[in-house]
């Protein structure tokens, strides 16, 4: 297993079937090393002949979408420069350019007649314009009005709190609208104004349009906020629902057009909460919480850091509502109705996204020796698997993950892993901490945990307190208090996989982890000299600063009382790793991203220049042109170069001393 070998994996999702044919359309995504960038084609899956092709070469087609009547294929494609509508007569052909809208498409949506699309376009200015080309720099015949504007095009004026995004930067003066496009190629807004709209979803017969509405910065109250919008498609009249107080991520209406189900998570929960599947009766303008009996969230919490595009959103069958459950490090299908849950397949993998078809229902799937597949579950109990390539052949893959649980004196109970190579032991351990904390560890491939392994490391991992997938109370109960019960359940796992595996060295450690698990990374090295080795990547490191430097720094003032970082710092120090850096020995490699966001760059630079002043040994790598999320979606040859940068430090201190990794 080599960090390279991320060029040669591919990744299935955005799953959908055909309304009239066996056929289900796929997204097929991998890294391509020439271009330096991921690329991705659709594919499609013959159900009743179980054979795969490819029916567009790409290299940036996604989001597969047929028509209600079968006839054509819509998918979001770059080819003419931006992203846009192109459609495939599925009837033979070529595949034709639907839309072209300044500012690209980010959504599309069917209307039930086939006639058109509603898609989600960035229009600046509320002006719909034809697609252009970029700007060139004005020439000597231009004059000094037309000289400043191109020449200051990309100065900003900021008056909002909510200004910028991790991985989509500065907010620009465009707002995400509707726009109607039809099979004509005419097109024409249906939305207006200072807020975002997304997720357009017809009512089955094509008589009301449901979205989502967000406003873009409110002066007062969440930016979250989340409201579901309807629009009556022949008088054009709008009403909102009147939810309050929830951020809404997805939506579907059910086929009788009685009910709206949705997934949802709750303000005032501060993103220490479980996502929710809330079902909104029409007749009656009741909502109600069809998941809150099962303390878990709905949806995939796992994280991996060899993500596929996914598309899933809750599906209603019949009366009941199909959606995904992530507990305890699965991530399932399952059916909810307003009486109860049943689990329509329950494997120790991790499900990111699904379809149904008729008696087929279509499941894109990874588990800890796969990264991607499909499969094809059959309502008489027959099923299918299409795992997608990897360079890898089945007797020299992955290395299936031990498990075991750690058990603390209050009794809780801390999910535990290791990967553990083959060959004579003991061999040093690295303790990877997942970030959120808000997330999971799941029975999912890992790239990074896997090339480990190959260069003889074993990987231990869990899913401390503030984890997802073991109930709101297991979340909720680190917020405002990191570096407490987690640091005592991460070192406890630790403990547990030492004590049932003795193959794994307990006096040759290193510690690694990214964002929340960085900010782990930085507490544990400056509270014990346990480890011999530490890799801490884009993490918090000083709270303080980071409340006004990170996108939704201010957000989390609640989390620490009621006074801002500015007239009560005590509680933010606190939580601050760089308040104990004279503690720390531990030699510590530090990656960050330039154009992070969530955690500026400012973050790692405090603490490599605190631990660079003490004389510990301390380096840092820099990423340019890269967000927060890099080890998952950043440029290729970075995520390569950073898996090598992990294994040299480690061989530096653990191992051998190897470092032509």
């Amino acid at each position: 297993m080599k960090p390279e070998d991320l060029f040669a994996i591919g990744l299935r999702g955005e799953l959908v079937f055909d309304p009239v044919r066996p056929y289900l359309y796929f997204t097929d995504t991998r890294a391509d090393k020439g271009e330096n960038r991921t690329q991705s084609r659709l594919g499609r899956l013959r159900v009743d002949t179980l054979t795969v092709d490819f029916i567009t070469s790409g290299p940036d087609d996604s989001r597969p979408t047929p028509s209600p009547d079968g006839q054509h294929l819509a998918f979001l494609s770059s080819r003419s420069g931006s992203r846009q509508v192109w459609v495939l007569p599925l009837s033979g052909g070529e595949p034709w350019q639907m839309s072209a809208i300044e500012g690209g498409v980010k959504d599309l949506c069917w209307a039930p007649n086939s006639q058109g699309l509603v898609v989600v376009a960035h229009i600046a200015h509320g002006l719909l314009e034809h697609e252009q080309a970029a700007s060139k720099a004005p020439g000597h015949a231009a004059s000094d009005q037309q000289r400043e504007q191109y020449f200051n095009r990309d100065v900003r004026h900021i008056t909002h709190q909510y200004y910028k995004l991790d991985g989509s930067g500065y907010f620009d003066d465009g707002r995400d609208q509707l726009v109607w496009v039809s099979l004509d190629r005419s097109m024409r807004l249906l939305t207006s104004g200072f807020h975002h709209y997304a997720q357009p979803q017809f009512s089955p017969e094509g008589s009301v349009l449901y979205y989502l509405r967000r406003a873009y910065d409110p002066e007062s109250g969440h930016p979250a906020q989340t409201d579901i919008e309807q629009l009556d498609w022949a008088t054009g009249t709008v009403a909102t629902l009147p939810l309050g107080g929830l951020a809404v991520s997805t939506l579907a209406v059910s086929a009788d057009h009685r009910y709206l189900a949705f997934q949802a998570t709750r303000l005032e929960d501060q993103g220490y909460g479980l996502t929710r599947l809330y079902v909104w009766d029409l007749k009656d303008d009741q909502l109600r919480d069809w998941s809150g009996h099962l303390d878990r969230s709905v949806g995939d919490e796992s994280t991996s850091d060899m993500p596929a595009l996914s598309t899933a959103r809750p599906a209603w069958q019949g009366q009941s509502v199909i959606t995904l459950l992530s507990d305890a490090a699965r991530v399932i299908p399952v059916r909810l109705t307003a009486e109860g849950v049943e689990r329509l397949w329950d494997r120790q993998c991790v499900v990111y996204d699904f379809a149904l078809g008729g008696d087929v229902m279509a499941l894109a799937v990874s588990d800890p020796v796969h990264p991607s597949g499909i499969v094809l579950v059959h309502r008489d109990g027959r099923e299918q698997t299409f795992w997608a390539n990897t360079p890898w052949p089945a007797e020299h893959g992955p290395v299936m993950p031990r498990e075991t649980w750690a058990v603390q004196a209050d009794g809780t109970r801390v999910h535990t892993w290791a990967i553990v190579p083959d060959g004579p032991g003991p061999c040093p351990g690295v303790l990877e901490i997942h970030g959120g904390p808000m997330s999971m560890y799941g029975y999912r491939y890992m790239h990074e945990f896997q090339c480990l392994a190959s260069q003889g490391y074993a990987v231990i991992y869990t899913n401390p307190r503030g984890s997802q997938g073991y109930g709101a109370q297991f979340c909720q109960t680190i917020m405002g208090q990191w570096g407490e019960k987690d640091y005592r359940d991460v070192m406890a796992g630790l403990e547990q996989a030492l004590t049932v595996w003795p193959d794994i060295d307990g006096t040759k450690l290193g510690v690694a982890g990214g964002s929340y698990g960085g900010f782990m990374v930085n507490w544990i090295v400056s509270h014990t000299d346990r480890f011999m080795a530490g890799v801490t990547m884009r993490s918090v490191v000083n709270r303080f600063s980071a409340m006004g430097s990170s996108d939704l720094g201010w957000l989390r003032v609640p989390q620490y009382g009621d006074r801002p970082w500015w007239d009560d710092p005590a509680p933010y120090w606190e939580q601050s790793p760089l308040k104990y850096a004279s503690a720390i020995h531990t030699p510590l490699l530090i990656e960050h991203q330039e154009h992070d966001f969530r955690l500026p760059i400012e973050q790692g630079e405090q603490l490599y220049a605190a631990l660079k002043y003490l004389g510990r040994p301390v380096e840092m790598i820099m990423y340019p042109n890269e967000s927060h999320g890099m080890s998952r979606t950043g440029k290729p040859w970075h995520r390569v170069y950073r898996l090598r940068s992990i294994i040299r430090w480690f061989n530096r201190y653990l191992g051998d001393g190897n470092a032509s990794v």
